[in-house]
């Protein structure tokens, strides 16, 4: 027997509780430097991969994105002239003025080709279905933050609105490929979605700043920066506080957000700079699961999520999450002379989701359960007594990773060679118990009548239906060489060996109520091969091969035999080329792609209906492009966009939850301290794999085509600058998202008990108006 402290401590072991002596260690560190400012001939260079400005600031490419009226500067989304795989980047100047305070990185990333991600409660305010990228799933390609991959062990996804607030967000950079043999994460093959956050005023600054909007939400936040202190070497940080708090663009889909942050960058002496960074999140909110048309009928509103009715298992009480999250790094990078360049990170980042739900939300089953005589009620044993009330269960997956990434490289006359490992261990603790829900309160029931709280750690006729443990250990040591036998061409070949290890140990395993244990070992060597050729310092072309790998979820453990289990890795091969060309006035870039999958795993559905299954071999193929115009007068025109096919070799099925297509297009005008933007996007059409959805495919289809949408966004702002003494830069800005007022159904997240298909549909007009008022000292 185990009582509730002791299970809530064995629940709990690998834990612990967020890291909150980096504030600590910078202030030591900001109090005992006294180093000299760097040097730009001595600077230290960020090694990540992600960095695409360094990447060309190091490099020597003549990007644009830093020049005000350029065309690079003001697309929503430039290819980098230093690109070798199809990469788009967008910039803190495009976040800032172009998306209302509630969105995510997930928002940003839509910005270009081939991306597409789905808000089904208003701009941010839930969790984003997707994004895609190419076709490819969340959990089939790489997040990073700050270089740092990030995401769940068990599938390899991710979760838009539980880490970072998008006031924090200098810029996001989509990596539409593989990489090279340095990037690093659990499935880069993919792509990588790389957030990287904002950098420190040069000046001390005191930023309030708000907004408010369509379905009652609000923010207010404060931002400090320190400026650039001279007394402490040129140390400078800034922090941050916001809270968001909306009833949701669907009915009783709350949410509510508190987020913290803190970022310090201290010089230490000419040649290497330390960068601490601290930040914590938490979150409440109803996550919306798609609604039947019967639900939006009976209640009455297109827009159905939950209602409010506590006899009913869509209540909205009884479907909410409560997430913390946390993150913390210390990043050491360093010129060490003679050509040797060091980038050295040690981290560790938390996710703690707590959450209760009822067995069937969407109300489909008919009459009573278990006996009970009301429709939605069971009869449990309670203290010995019978107590009638809601089926529902309590769901907890708290989890915590520690790791480090280390790169070296010396540079050469004929070029360089870079080396480096990225390891990661990540420890999640999962469980479901079974509970009476009643008035929005979960109470442990126990069939034995061991009393409330008092639960056996086995599998009591169904209590516990999950109590596991599990443990992901990630090691990728790399070796990259990078050639210049001519003048403006770069070769780049390089190997990766990426090694997982899983483990399970579950008193309940998951589906098959057993306990059970397993580990696992994969591993594979990636190869990769990129080739640049900077034609003139406006243009470049490049081309690039590259093997990608990904360890199976850890849902293949859910078996009474894993021997035989035929589940294998997914593996592919990845073939691109493109070009890039940015000048003043103008900015373009173009691409093909041909991707071949072996063991491709789709996976359909969400939340409790996700199901996976096998396609086996799988082609990706596409050509994509972005392209922007500026004129002197402030106007730049731009359009971007990628065309996308995706299906198997077998059968030539269609996979589920691709767009066929996405494009972005509209017209920017940035002068004179006002800014206004109207961005048409458009997604393709797409097949939902839902089977109880009709299917036009004759037979290849798997299931519920949805027909092209778009969404009209617009945004509208002034900055006044100069207003009053200490007041530089006061910003406004207006914006309205689907100014069409589009609501048809987009998609679906399978279907309920009984088989009726969960429609995802566009939300309407919504409009957000926000102020930010920086006090320099």
């Amino acid at each position: 027997m185990m009582n509730n402290t002791t299970l809530r401590h064995a629940l709990s072991r690998t834990c612990s509780r967020p890291v909150i002596y980096m504030a600590i260690a910078s202030f030591a560190m900001l109090s005992a430097t006294s180093a000299q400012a760097q040097t730009a001939a001595n600077a230290p260079v960020n090694l990540d991969l992600g960095s695409v400005l360094a990447a060309s600031a190091a490099n020597g490419s003549n990007d644009y994105q830093d020049t005000p009226g350029a065309a690079a500067y003001e697309a929503p989304s430039v290819t980098p002239l230093n690109s070798t795989q199809p990469t788009s980047l967008v910039t803190q100047h495009t976040i800032q003025n172009n998306f209302s305070s509630t969105q995510s990185y997930a928002d940003f990333a839509r910005l270009t080709p081939s991306v597409n991600s789905i808000n089904m409660n208003g701009p941010g305010l839930a969790e984003a279905i997707g994004p895609t990228i190419r076709g490819l799933q969340d959990g089939q390609y790489n997040v990073t933050f700050d270089g740092i991959p990030i995401g769940d062990s068990n599938d390899f996804t991710h979760h838009t609105t539980s880490f970072f607030a998008d006031h924090d967000i200098g810029q996001t950079i989509v990596d539409r490929g593989p990489g090279t043999a340095e990037t690093v994460g659990d499935a880069t093959f993919g792509g990588t979605i790389s957030i990287r956050s904002k950098d420190p005023l040069p000046d001390m600054t005191l930023t309030p700043y708000g907004s408010y909007g369509s379905y009652n939400t609000a923010q207010e936040g404060l931002q400090f920066d320190t400026g650039s202190v001279s007394k402490l070497g040129g140390a400078s940080a800034f922090f941050d506080a916001g809270h968001i708090k909306s009833d949701g663009a669907l009915t009783y889909a709350h949410q509510e957000r508190s987020n913290f942050l803190g970022k310090v960058v201290v010089p230490l002496g000419q040649n290497t700079t330390l960068t601490l960074f601290s930040s914590y999140q938490k979150l409440y909110q109803n996550p919306p699961l798609g609604a039947s048309v019967a639900q939006m009928q009976s209640f009455g509103s297109q827009n159905y999520a939950y209602n409010n009715d506590p006899t009913s298992q869509g209540y909205y009480k009884y479907t909410a999450d409560y997430i913390t999250t946390d993150m913390e790094y210390a990043d050491l990078t360093s010129n060490l002379g003679n050509g040797w360049l060091y980038d050295g990170k040690a981290y560790t980042y938390g996710y703690y989701h707590h959450d209760i739900n009822t067995i069937d939300p969407f109300d489909s089953l008919a009459g009573g359960q278990s006996g009970a005589g009301t429709p939605n009620q069971v009869q449990l044993s309670l203290n010995g007594a019978i107590v009638t009330g809601i089926p529902g269960e309590t769901f907890g997956m708290t989890y915590r990773s520690f790791g480090t990434i280390q790169r070296l490289q010396k540079d050469f006359s004929w070029g360089d060679i870079k080396t480096g490992a990225w390891f990661d261990r990540q420890s999640d603790n999962r469980y479901v118990f079974e509970v009476s829900l009643s008035n929005a309160n979960a109470t442990n029931y126990d069939l034995a009548s061991n009393g409330v709280g008092n639960i056996t750690a086995n599998n009591n006729n169904g209590t516990i239906s999950r109590l596991q443990h599990n443990d992901l250990y990630t090691f990728q040591p790399y070796a990259q060489v990078d050639y210049k036998p001519i003048e403006n061409l770069t070769l780049t070949a390089g190997v990766k060996y990426a090694f997982f290890r899983r483990q399970l140990y579950a008193a309940v395993n998951q589906k098959t109520g057993l306990s059970q244990g397993y580990e696992h070992n994969y591993d594979k060597l990636l190869p990769s091969f990129e080739a640049r050729y900077k034609i003139n310092p406006n243009l470049s072309v490049y081309a690039q091969a590259a093997e990608g790998f990904l360890a199976p979820n850890l849902n293949i453990y859910y078996t009474t035999n894993l021997a035989q289990n035929s589940v294998q890795p997914e593996s592919t091969l990845n073939f691109q080329a493109g070009t890039a060309y940015q000048s003043q006035h103008l900015a373009l870039g173009a691409d093909v792609y041909d991707i071949h999958f072996q063991n491709f795993i789709q996976a359909t559905g969400k939340s409790i209906n996700k199901i996976y299954s096998n396609l086996g071999g799988v082609f990706y193929r596409g050509i994509e492009g972005e392209a922007t115009y500026s004129f002197d007068s402030g106007v730049s025109l731009f359009a971007n966009g990628g065309y996308n096919e995706a299906y198997s070799t077998i059968g030539h099925v269609y996979v589920a939850n691709a767009p066929q297509f996405t494009t972005n297009a509209g017209i920017i005008y940035d002068h004179n301290g006002y800014y206004a933007s109207v961005i048409d996007e458009w997604t393709g059409g797409e097949y939902s794999g839902n089977p109880s959805a009709a299917s036009p495919g004759g037979g290849k289809s798997p299931g519920g085509w949805y027909a092209p949408y778009n969404v009209v966004n617009v945004s509208a702002g002034y900055t006044f600058d100069h207003l009053m003494p200490h007041v530089n830069h006061l910003s406004v800005k207006l914006n309205v998202d689907n100014i069409t007022n589009q609501n048809q159904f987009i998609n679906d997240l399978g279907a309920d008990a009984s088989g009726n298909p969960l429609y995802v549909k566009l939300t309407g007009v919504s409009a957000f108006f926000s102020v930010s008022v920086p006090l320099t000292f």
